[in-house]
Parts: C-alpha cells; sequence; structure tokens
C-alpha cells in the first residue's frame, strides 16, 4: 500500500532506512563482508548506471527476478552488463506502478552454485521520485552484492546455476532469470573439459539431457544469456566459432527447460578473474586446423568446418572456405602435392550408413578444395564409418550416444604429401 505524500524534508531519512533494507541482501550475500552501496550514478562499481545498453530482445515480464553471476576463477570479475541493468530498473519502476513486490534472488556460480542471497523490493513512497529513491537504494545495495559476489567451491556448475535460478524466478508471477558467466561449465553432466563436446550439435546435448533429467527448469521464464564465451586468463580465448556453438547450445538448452524467451546479450565482458576465488580447471580448446605436410590432419565437426546433423552440407559454408583455403593452396603450390581425405563418423546406425554418409562429407570437402582451385586429380577420398583406430567410444552403457565422443569421432582426416 502507498502511504500519503511525504515532504522533501522527509525524503533523506526515508533514503536511509531504505538504503538499510536493501543491504539486507548484502548481509546475506557473504555473510556480511560487503560493502556499502555505491552511488547510484556510478557505473563502473555496484551501482546502477543510467541507460545506454542495447535493449534485449525478450520483454521482461514484472515479476520475480533471479540473477546466476560468476565470481569465479577464468571468467572475468562479476558485474551486470548495462543493458541488465536497464531492464532491472524497468521491472522494478514497473512494479510500484503494478503494486506488485518483486523479490530478487542472487545465485552464485560456482561447483555447487546456492542462493547467496534474496531480498524483497518493497517502497513506501506517496509519490514517483520519492519511488524512484527507493529503487535506487535498493538497486544499489543489490549492484554492490553483486560486484562482491565471489565462488565458494572449486570448479563450476553453471547447468544446476541455471536451475537454481529458474526455481527462484518461478512463482504466481512469470519470472526473468539472468546468467553473467562464460559458459564454460566443468562439471558433469556439461563438462566442457570433455573432448568433443563443444563442437556436438547443441540438439544432441539437449537430448541427452533430457534422457538423464538434467534440463534446468525454467518454465514460462524469459531468460538473458551474458557473457557466454567471455574468458579470463588462464583460459584460452574461444575462436568465434567455438563461441558460437556455445550460444547456440546454451540457447538451445534454456528453450528446452521450459523458457519463453531466450535473450543472448551480445555485449562483451572483459577483464581478469579474480584473485580470490577457488580454482576452476581449464577447458583445453582444440587449435585450428592446420596443413603440415606428412602429418594427418583432422577437421573436427564444428561450426567452421563441420557438417549439419547426419547430413555432408555444411554448417557454415563461408566458415569452411576459410578454414580450407591454406589446403587448396598448398595442392596448387607444387604439382608433386597430393592430399588424401578420410571420412569418419559417430557409431549411429548401420555400419553401412556410417561408411555412406563419412564418405559423402570427405567427398564434400573435396568438392569445396576444388571450387577453391585445387586440382581434383591430386585428391583422394574414402569414407570409413566409425572403423578407424582413433575411435573413441561414443555409446554410454544404456545404449544412448554420447555427445562428446561422438562429435569427436565425426571428422574428415587429411593426410598431405609432396
Amino acid at each position: 500500500m502507498t502511504s500519503a505524500p511525504r515532504s522533501a524534508a522527509e525524503l533523506p531519512r526515508r533514503r536511509r532506512n531504505t538504503a538499510r533494507r536493501a543491504a539486507g541482501l548484502l548481509s546475506l550475500v557473504l555473510t556480511g563482508a560487503l560493502l556499502a552501496g555505491c552511488s547510484s550514478g556510478e557505473s563502473a562499481g555496484g551501482g546502477f548506471s543510467g541507460g545506454g545498453g542495447s535493449a534485449l530482445s525478450c520483454p521482461t515480464p514484472v515479476g520475480p527476478m533471479a540473477f546466476a553471476v560468476s565470481g569465479r576463477a577464468n571468467s572475468p570479475e562479476p558485474g551486470l552488463p548495462q543493458a541488465v541493468q536497464d531492464a532491472t530498473v524497468s521491472v522494478l519502476s514497473r512494479s510500484v506502478d503494478e503494486g506488485y513486490e518483486p523479490r530478487i534472488t542472487l545465485i552464485n556460480v560456482d561447483g555447487r552454485p546456492t542462493s547467496a542471497g534474496n531480498d524483497t523490493f518493497r517502497t513506501d513512497a506517496g509519490n514517483a521520485l520519492a519511488a524512484e529513491d527507493d529503487r535506487n537504494a535498493f538497486l544499489d545495495g543489490f549492484g554492490s552484492a553483486v560486484t562482491e559476489l565471489r565462488a565458494q567451491t572449486p570448479e563450476v556448475d553453471v547447468l544446476s546455476a541455471l536451475d537454481l535460478a529458474g526455481r527462484s524466478a518461478g512463482g504466481n508471477r512469470p519470472g526473468t532469470v539472468v546468467l553473467v558467466d562464460s559458459g564454460l561449465s566443468t562439471v558433469a553432466p556439461l563438462d566442457f573439459r570433455q573432448p568433443g563436446l563443444l563442437e556436438a550439435p547443441p540438439e544432441e546435448t539437449v537430448d541427452a539431457l533430457r534422457s538423464s533429467n538434467a534440463l534446468p527448469g525454467l518454465q514460462g521464464t524469459t531468460v538473458v544469456l551474458a557473457g557466454l564465451g567471455d574468458v579470463a586468463e588462464p583460459q584460452p580465448a574461444l575462436s568465434p566459432a567455438q563461441r558460437q556453438s556455445l550460444v547456440a547450445l546454451w540457447t538451445a538448452i534454456a528453450t528446452a527447460g521450459g523458457a519463453s524467451c531466450v535473450a543472448v546479450l551480445p555485449e562483451p565482458r572483459g577483464g581478469d578473474a579474480p584473485t580470490d576465488a577457488p580454482a576452476v580447471s581449464v577447458v583445453d580448446l582444440p587449435p585450428p586446423p592446420a596443413i603440415t605436410p606428412g602429418r594427418a590432419t583432422a577437421l573436427p565437426d564444428d561450426n567452421s568446418v563441420g557438417f549439419q546433423p547426419d547430413t555432408a552440407e555444411f554448417r557454415d559454408r563461408n566458415a569452411a572456405r576459410g578454414v580450407l583455403t591454406p589446403f587448396a593452396q598448398f595442392l596448387t603450390a607444387s604439382p608433386n602435392r597430393r592430399i588424401a581425405l578420410t571420412g569418419t563418423s559417430a557409431r549411429a546406425g548401420t555400419p553401412q550408413g556410417q561408411v555412406d554418409l563419412s564418405t559423402r562429407r570427405a567427398e564434400a570437402v573435396k568438392a569445396l578444395l576444388v571450387e577453391l582451385g585445387a586440382p581434383a586429380d591430386r585428391i583422394t577420398t574414402r569414407g570409413v564409418g566409425s572403423q578407424f583406430p582413433g575411435y573413441v567410444n561414443d555409446v554410454g552403457p544404456d545404449g544412448r550416444q554420447l555427445p562428446g565422443p561422438a562429435s569427436s569421432n565425426r571428422t574428415v582426416i587429411v593426410e598431405p604429401s609432396e
């Protein structure tokens, strides 16, 4: 309920009271070890700055909000992108008009995600100026809680953090879930240290998570994904294709989890990782394919030179041209040079089907090399399906395919000679 309008002289006192209430959230976050809220005009610290961010591609309903934020190793210092700040300000402002008191929850993204604290935004303001004053004080406290957040447990389980945020944003009204992290989880069932998982088609990984009942519960929420693929040392930087794969996967996971709308922020996150956080394992990233005479190179099934599932169609033909151009140039530089292409596959379907698919993919690589100027008569192709020396078991005990190993087995091996 709103009270009668108060005089301007009473506003500073009420502002202090509201700031104390907002600081209640801080006391929950790290058991009282945080700084006081910054002024709302600051953009570099805990305070929320006004405007200037790109608009979200999804509506943010007036409802509960949950922020899963990482203050962990290998990921930039915690903070909220400007577009997220703007959306949060909008939700709290509109909640006053609707007489609704939104619950705000902060989730600590680490090896064992937990709720770092929550608070409910309330105001007894009798006019718009006083309500704005209350809102800014609340957001200053919340902003400081975000920037001071630190991981408590080694490694990082982004999937569980997203699920916890979804549960926290549930209720009688549609809510909003915000994930601010690089997305490079290191805890099963989504452990990107597993070779091939980053390159696996999103639908395969989603199916595997669904079969093990591991999808996050995001029913009816708006999900905002920020900072995906943005890392800090010692984690090596992702290539554009690897970041694209990561964004596609988390978007697919959120959608499969029941999100009503998923917004991905392109705004990059930068800076160093916190120095006072537990260790997180580095995710080894495969180097880009390179051609070396006498050395075999496997073209990965990724967004740079991989194929659409169960087809010989490149996922991104222009990206594949960029990867294969040096291979074509290798052949044209000398009439004595040769390339042998061997297609391999996961162990799915019949053995003959595996051979057929892997053969067609080797032929597709050859066709693109020829298109790039390579002489066709110096390129040989064959397909061997899943029968090759480097095959990694990609079938689990229950007979289901394992996305990471399966992706690792889908290659075209290039063997150059001269």
